[in-house]
């Protein structure tokens, strides 16, 4: 048996990837941005001011870390780098300074002086009035204009600071090359970035592959469609086969039976009338011996012709079918019909017969069957048969062949025999099926239901120890009353 393919392609491909991506790159592009932007600013030439503000914060700052005076503002020179670093008094008088010659002097410059005085922020370039000393060599004359720079500190005084004008220049004029900040938002830009592509990159493959792996699902579904209707084509090829098996089985045991029932039900009666023949011919018989055989003779040759009419009736009904001319005969005839038809049967009607209700049939194919079941009920051990007439149905069947019509009115045939076995009540309407070593060709039934269908109606069964009763329903023809009792 062919079974069907899975053919689910999985999960698409998430487009929150796409997302993450795009995020990768703009931070990415930011970084970049922002690298360029602090490599510019660390290229560019920064003022004065900045300068000069930028040292007295570091000056205030070794100052403070120092407890002497003297070491304080060598350690602030040596970390700014400038020619001179004075450390200055409220009246504005040098108590420390990498010159020892400005020890103990008062500034010279009034500006510079006023502005100590008043705390305040001062920056001038002027000529300086002493030697500026450094480890005993004069490094600046009298005369030189330098940059003096004086910031008040906070707890009283004030540091004052002296540039050489070409040095300062050069301190305003970063260093060439790349910040290190620059450098880092550089290697974080390369992170996103790679980060970027490469969800992008897995996102695109992952999204191919989806793609591949749906066109293979799409050829996989197509194909288990294939195998599915080849496998229903295979089932249906294999139910047909078995019911070919079956149906030959069946004829195969039809056949078997009939041969068996032909050889029981024809040699019977044919080696009776043989051994009757034979024993008329010899001597010594009286007449009345000779007169009872004969009628026996008579009876077996009888059944023998009955049988085989009913196997070639059967034989003429499966090649060429059944048909009847159908007419509508009052209740009231049909009913006189079958009594006057069945003299050894009791013939009675649920009610008196109606000569307005019209029936629908044929009455000597249905005086056929209603014959049959009356010979089958004294063949099979009833004392007493009765057949009714009815508008109304009479039992409840426990089989039904055929198609009850609308409108329908019933015959019923009730015997008090035996019953019929309830195991073998399912066949009594298949051909050849007999109960038992039951004489009978097995047809009778059989016949029936075949006529009974031809005219249209049903025949159904209800069966019990206490006896028998087939029930026809053939189909009436409405009148006005009957149609307004059934609605």
């Amino acid at each position: 048996m062919v079974t069907r393919a899975k053919s689910e392609p999985g999960r698409r491909p998430s487009s929150w990837w796409s997302v993450l991506g795009g995020i990768c790159a703009v931070l990415a592009v930011a970084a970049g941005i922002a690298a360029i932007v602090v490599q510019r600013d660390s290229t560019t030439p920064i003022g004065e001011g900045e300068v000069f503000v930028a040292d007295a914060m570091t000056s205030e700052d070794a100052i403070s870390r120092s407890e002497d005076q003297f070491t304080a503002v060598r350690l602030a020179r040596n970390e700014l780098g400038v020619e001179a670093v004075s450390l200055l008094d409220q009246d504005g008088r040098v108590v420390a300074s990498t010159s020892d010659p400005l020890v103990g002097r008062p500034v010279q410059n009034s500006l510079i002086a006023d502005g100590v005085a008043d705390r305040r922020f001062m920056a001038l370039a002027a000529a300086i009035d002493e030697d500026l000393w450094l480890d005993g060599v004069v490094e600046w004359p009298a005369g030189s204009v330098l940059y003096q720079v004086a910031s008040p500190l906070e707890g009283g005084g004030a540091v004052m600071i002296h540039y050489d004008v070409s040095q300062l220049l050069g301190r305003r004029t970063p260093p060439g090359g790349i910040a290190p900040m620059a450098i880092q938002l550089l290697g974080l830009a390369a992170v996103f970035g790679v980060l970027g592509a490469a969800v992008v990159v897995g996102h695109w493959r992952a999204a191919r592959r989806y793609r591949q792996v749906q066109l293979e699902s799409e050829i996989l579904r197509r194909n288990s469609l294939e195998l599915e209707r080849a496998n229903t084509g295979l089932e249906s090829a294999r139910r047909q086969a078995e019911d070919a098996l079956a149906l030959a089985e069946e004829k195969i045991r039809v056949r078997s039976e009939f041969v068996l029932m032909i050889n029981h039900e024809l040699r019977t009666p044919l080696t009776s009338i043989v051994t009757g023949a034979e024993l008329l011919r010899s001597r010594g018989l009286s007449d009345a011996d000779r007169a009872a055989l004969l009628e026996s003779m008579i009876a077996d040759g009888s059944r023998l012709q009955e049988m085989i009419d009913q196997i070639l009736a059967v034989a003429r009904i499966e090649n060429r079918g059944l048909s009847y001319e159908l007419s509508e005969v009052s209740f009231t005839e049909l009913y006189q019909a079958l009594a006057s038809a069945h003299p050894g049967a009791v013939t009675d009607s649920a009610s008196d017969p109606d000569p307005e209700i019209l029936v629908r049939t044929d009455v000597g194919a249905l005086g056929l069957i209603v014959s049959s079941l009356v010979n089958n009920a004294f063949t099979h051990g009833a004392d007493a048969v009765s057949v009714g007439c009815s508008t109304w149905p009479q039992l409840e069947p426990q089989l039904e062949v055929g198609d009850r019509p609308p409108g329908a009115v019933f015959i019923t045939v009730a015997d008090n025999g035996p019953g019929i076995d309830l195991e073998f009540l399912p066949r009594i309407f298949e051909k050849f099926e007999k109960s038992g070593f039951s004489s009978g060709t097995g047809l009778g039934l059989y016949m029936a239901r075949m006529i009974i269908e031809a005219l249209g109606g049903s025949l159904s069964v209800q069966t019990s120890s206490a006896g028998t009763t087939f029930q026809l329903s053939v189909p009436g023809a409405p009148t006005r009353d009957r149609v307004e009792a059934m609605t």
